[in-house]
């Protein structure tokens, strides 16, 4: 086993939904598609990645539900995108990633409460 397969957390989901990224510090904003997703993370189809390190807020859209997310840039490349690792998710935004991923289309009835931080790749 890879020492980069034995770092993931979770089940990667090939599920590409709209996403929004937004620099933090710079406030550049891009529009791609995820690649795959996870509870942890996700990768971004891009041709102009952030640097990695970067602080990021995420707008995750599918089916017209929408969550956000913070996280960090992992790894940044123009010919594979980039990697993002959660660093703050709503406990609701979780639950409807979930149903994303178990059923294929978004939960009903989504409202934002509490947060789950995270650390750690995807």
């Amino acid at each position: 086993m890879s020492t980069r397969f034995a770092r993931r957390r979770a089940l990667r989901h090939l599920l590409a939904v709209d996403v929004e990224v937004t620099d933090l510090d710079s406030g550049i904003q891009i529009q791609e598609r995820t690649k795959d997703l996870n509870l942890y993370g996700c990768g971004v189809n891009t041709v102009t990645p952030f640097q990695a390190g970067s602080s990021v807020r995420l707008k995750l859209a599918n089916s017209g539900q929408e969550i956000i997310a913070f996280g960090r840039v992992i790894y940044g490349r123009k010919d594979g995108g980039m990697g993002i690792v959660f660093t703050m998710l709503a406990q609701e935004d979780q639950k409807v990633l979930n149903e994303w991923f178990i059923l294929g289309r978004p939960a009903s009835n989504h409202v934002v409460r509490g947060s789950v931080e995270h650390g750690g790749g995807c």
